[in-house]
Formats: structure tokens, sequence, C-alpha cells
């Protein structure tokens, strides 16, 4: 039976046990992203105004709402790669579950509400992690991205190629997108780095290719999971 007693049971719920999940399952994705190389990790917790920005963490007002991570330079062309990172989520979901049964039938933890919501969330997580959808943002879920790696179809995770150059001829450095056909031109290196970073990361998954006259290095910009 439900009484007017449990309401305040249901703010603990949304407003504290779901954003504790929800960052359990965001760890789970940079913490083997990290161990695979990853840099310039970070974990976003709900969405709208930033309220709390750190170096690993960043919270915004609606922070009982959404959740995604993100990271960089790791290469993703390995396929076994990826499904370990878009499986980290769920899985330390599963994980983190099975070590609250574990405490609290060996009496180490005290069965409360807290205890039966975080179970009933991470099983949720789970669940809808696993689904192969699309959302609204068009984004895609952790389990869409996992069936179409198991189906060995890189589509979802193809990168958009990015290219920043020093032309000689022009006496600037230009970027491209994809072919050389459309080129942005600058008169400074910085400003076109700066340009070439805030493109690629919007448009992720991304590669950008830096080519200066002592060789090319690549900043890998993967998508995020969610």
């Amino acid at each position: 039976m439900i009484d007017f007693i449990d309401i305040p049971k249901l703010f603990l719920a949304f407003f504290v046990v779901l954003p504790v999940v929800s960052l359990v399952h965001e760890f789970g994705h940079v913490f083997i992203a990290k161990l695979l190389g990853a840099k310039n990790v970070k974990i976003i917790i709900g969405s709208g105004k930033v309220l709390l920005n750190t170096k690993f963490i960043e919270i915004r007002k609606y922070y009982f709402y959404y959740g995604f991570c993100y990271f960089e330079n790791i290469s993703d062309d390995s396929r076994w790669r990826n499904l370990l990172v878009y499986s980290g989520g769920f899985l330390a979901n599963i994980l983190s579950s099975c070590l609250l049964i574990y405490f609290v039938s060996h009496e180490h933890v005290k069965a409360t509400v807290f205890t039966y919501q975080f179970l009933y969330f991470s099983l949720y997580y789970v669940f809808f992690s696993l689904l192969p959808m699309s959302y609204p943002d068009g984004n895609y879920s952790d389990g869409k991205i996992i069936y179409h790696l198991l189906k060995r179809n890189h589509r979802l995770l193809q990168q958009k190629r990015f290219q920043l150059w020093y032309c000689k001829d022009s006496s600037c450095w230009k970027l491209s997108k994809e072919t050389r056909k459309k080129v942005k031109e600058f008169e400074d290196y910085d400003k076109a780095y700066t340009k070439a970073l805030k493109e690629a990361r919007a448009s992720r998954p991304s590669k950008l290719e830096v080519i200066k006259e002592t060789g090319s290095r690549f900043e890998i910009f993967p998508r995020n999971p969610i």
C-alpha cells in the first residue's frame, strides 16, 4: 500500500539515488577507457547550466537527469577495445549491484530504502543501456553500438576526418573536413588549431590530423558513451 509517507522516498530515489547510479555507470566507461590509454577523461552528470566543473567531473543544474562521459586520444579502430569501453557502463552497474547484494546478505550493510532503490535503478540502467536504440538527440545507446560492433559494422563509430596543415604557397594554415574541397584559412597557428579542436570535438566521432614539417600527429575524439 502506498501512503503519503512514501513521497519523500520518491524524492530520495530521483534526486539522490538515480544520480549516484548514473555516476557509477559513467565511471565504468571512463575507467576502462583510461586503462586503455585515453586522455582528458570526464564525466558529465545532468543537463542544463553547469554548477560544478572540475578536471574529471562536471555537474549540471538538472543533475538527476541524463549523464554521459567523454575522453580523447584513444584509438578507436579496434573492435574489442570499443566493445570493452561501451560495455563498461552496464558492467559497472552489475558489479556494484552484486557487491551491494553481497554486503547486505552478509549483514555488512543494512537493507534500507536506499539499497533497494540503488538495486532497482542499477538494473534499470543495465536494461535500457543494452536496448539497441537511438535517442532523440541523435545519439545511440551503448547496446546499439555494441550490437553493430558484434556484427563487425563500424558505421556508428566511423570518424569524420579533419586536417590542419600549413600551405607555403598561400602562407597560411588551412583546415579541411573530410576532403580538401572546402578549406578554411588562418594566418595564425594557435587560432587555426583552436578552431580545428572545436570543430572536431563537436563532430564526434572524429579524427584531427595536424601536419607540420616535422611530421604529423592525430587527435582522436570518440563518440560519447551514454
